[in-house]
């Protein structure tokens, strides 16, 4: 059985519980989802990009959380990564996502 969209959030906040791990995702993420739509005409930019995200992404786990990203264990989390970033930005700004528990420590 799946797990609701919240339940995927409430776990990955709780496998990122780090300030450390948390910054690296917020930048990785969108460097990440930003090289998607630039490959295919700066493959150079594009995946400079791409590896450069990854690289933030996996030195975030290691240095902070020394666990394994979750899209191993499940690859829906490719997908939750950048809702949570998306979440984490917009509580930043103060903007409440109503369906979600607040993850950002004030």
């Amino acid at each position: 059985m799946r797990k609701t969209l919240r339940e995927y959030l409430d776990q990955y906040a709780a496998e990122h519980t780090k300030l450390g791990t948390r910054i690296t995702h917020m930048i990785g993420i969108p460097m990440i989802v930003a090289s998607l739509p630039i490959l295919p005409f700066n493959p150079l930019l594009g995946g400079g990009l791409f590896v450069g995200g990854w690289i933030f992404q996996f030195a975030g786990h290691a240095l902070f959380e020394h666990q394994r990203p979750s899209f191993f264990a499940d690859p829906l989390y490719l997908l939750v990564g950048p809702i949570w970033v998306a979440i984490e930005l917009a509580q930043l700004v103060g903007i409440e996502v109503p369906f979600v528990t607040r993850h950002i420590d004030r």
